[in-house]
């Protein structure tokens, strides 16, 4: 008989977020807490340019700014901002490598295709510092953003995320 089922990787889930002056103070099912910075969203800054905090999902934060953009961070960036005993230095530095790969890939295919970073921005519906810290490998994009900035691009997702000679064998 089983007396109690745990719901997989719980402690990885956003279980409340709020507004503070100084940041967004979020908190996990397992009951870390943490605080991100205005500072630390380029996309935000500060604390007036946020209309409201959403968790449509227990691994998803959505900001909405006061412009109408919503921006969205994904629960291992917040975990790991709020607790940085949660980081791991062998994951950090494989994901590392992975957005300064992916990075190189779209300054690569966005100077191929002739565009400017605010070209591209504009084309694919995000902001010029979003494409800023894509192609420094500071940013780990939502799948929607990728799709964005391959459409641009004229290439399918697979392309930014695996070398084209690697796709074709």
């Amino acid at each position: 008989m089983i007396d109690a089922v745990l719901v997989k990787n719980a402690n990885r889930m956003m279980t409340i977020a709020s507004l503070l002056e100084e940041g967004i103070e979020l908190g996990f099912a397992d009951g870390a807490m943490g605080l991100i910075p205005y500072s630390e969203l380029p996309e935000i800054g500060e604390r007036a340019a946020l209309s409201a905090v959403e968790l449509p999902s227990p691994y998803e934060l959505v900001l909405n700014t006061t412009q109408g953009a919503t921006v969205e961070i994904p629960w291992d960036f917040a975990r790991c901002y709020c607790n940085a005993t949660y980081r791991r230095p062998a994951i950090e530095d494989i994901a590392m490598q992975g957005r300064q790969t992916l990075g190189l890939r779209i300054r690569r295919l966005r100077k191929s295709a002739g565009l400017t970073q605010d070209a591209l921005a504009g084309a694919a519906g995000i902001k010029r510092v979003t494409v800023v810290r894509l192609e420094k490998g500071e940013h780990t994009p939502r799948y929607k953003t990728l799709s964005a900035v391959a459409r641009v691009l004229g290439v399918d997702v697979s392309e930014l995320l695996v070398e084209l000679e690697v796709l074709r064998r």
